[in-house]
């Protein structure tokens, strides 16, 4: 029972001192990389007369670093970069005649284990630096050891996936109203009016109709887009539209009725007054009101 116990409770400081060792190139061992994850620490092994290089996120911009046994490590920093090197260092010594005397150590892997602090603009990093001593496997030296971030690459991708997903809804509404616009037969209201205050030239639309059921305004590629809004009781109500090109008209489509609109480009302000509101109506996808002119498709 007494064994079970204590085998249990190394099971348990092993799990609790576990560290992430990043796994070398099949090209190069020394070539290394290791998965981000905030609640590790990333093992670094080096060698007395060698450089590693740590190197963040390309985005990333290294902002300090500290080190546990700072005589021992050099450590310097540039963009997203951190090198580290174990250097040896000199210190008093006496002996046993009492005479002191300077001595010079070198790095060796019992002395030169510690720690070391990295904080970037986006993460923190922690990191255990080991110095390998002659006859350690080279293959567990690292000369550059680089961070990947699958956390990161995972909300890309689900980013990518609602991109896609909005691009394909726009797309579908889009097809749809160029359906309805290319309609066989369609009733169209023409009778518009254009209120343009003065310099506001800019943004007028070049046509204005509807079916009765959306609003449909045309730009010519000189002209500016403006923000459509909705005048209801005289008061502007913000309306989201959508866009086809027909020809070399871009063609905002209002999905809505209203007797005037207000469109808006900076300073430019254009009154559009549908003077024959209500005239083009939609039953069951056929026309119903005599006065409107019936179009056919060429």
């Amino acid at each position: 029972m007494r064994n079970l116990f204590v085998i249990l409770t190394l099971m348990l400081c092993s799990s609790a001192w576990g560290a992430a060792t990043p796994q070398g190139s099949r090209y190069d061992s020394r070539m290394q990389q290791v998965a981000y994850n905030v609640q590790n620490s990333t093992v670094i092994n080096t060698r007395a007369g060698y450089v590693t290089t740590l190197v963040f996120a390309d985005d990333e911009a290294v902002i300090s670093t500290e080190v546990g046994f700072i005589k021992g490590w050099a450590v310097t920093k540039e963009a997203n970069r951190v090198y580290i090197r174990p250097a040896p260092i000199t210190q008093p010594v006496t002996d046993a005649d009492g005479s002191t005397a300077q001595q010079a150590f070198l790095p060796e892997s019992k002395d030169w284990k510690t720690n070391l602090f990295v904080t970037t603009s986006a993460h923190f990093y922690s990191l255990e630096l080991n110095v390998l001593d002659e006859g350690a496997p080279a293959s567990s030296l690292a000369f550059v050891v680089t961070w990947n971030y699958p956390e990161a690459s995972r909300k890309a991708s689900m980013e990518a996936v609602k991109a896609r997903q909005k691009e394909l809804t726009e797309a579908q509404e889009k097809s749809r109203i160029a359906k309805a616009f290319n309609a066989a037969t369609t009733p169209r209201n023409w009778n518009y009016a254009q209120r343009v205050k003065q310099g506001s030239e800019m943004a007028m639309p070049d046509f204005a109709y509807d079916d009765g059921r959306f609003t449909y305004l045309g730009f010519s590629p000189l002209k500016k887009i403006p923000s459509p809004f909705l005048l209801v009781n005289d008061k502007e109500q913000t309306t989201i539209p959508s866009f086809s090109q027909q020809g070399n008209y871009r063609v905002m489509v209002v999905h809505s009725l209203a007797p005037k609109l207000v469109l808006r480009y900076g300073d430019a302000v254009v009154g559009i007054v549908n003077q024959g509101f209500g005239l083009a109506t939609v039953s069951n996808g056929s026309t119903v009101s005599p006065a409107v002119k019936l179009e056919e498709k060429p």
